[in-house]
């Protein structure tokens, strides 16, 4: 559960980020993308790093 809780975490979190640029500059979900992938590149490392997976 915690696993997947980092996954989601992450992919919420930079996701967000992501679409406030994409707001600001005035794109549509370049940013969200990019912020989503590196949320969940993120949740993998964390998941690897503390549940030693």
């Amino acid at each position: 559960m915690v696993a997947v809780s980092y996954l989601l975490a992450g992919m919420l979190v930079w996701g967000g980020i992501g679409w406030l640029v994409d707001h600001f500059v005035g794109t549509r979900g370049i940013f969200a993308g990019i912020g989503s992938v590196l949320g969940i590149g993120g949740g993998v490392y964390l998941i690897v790093r503390r549940l030693g997976a």
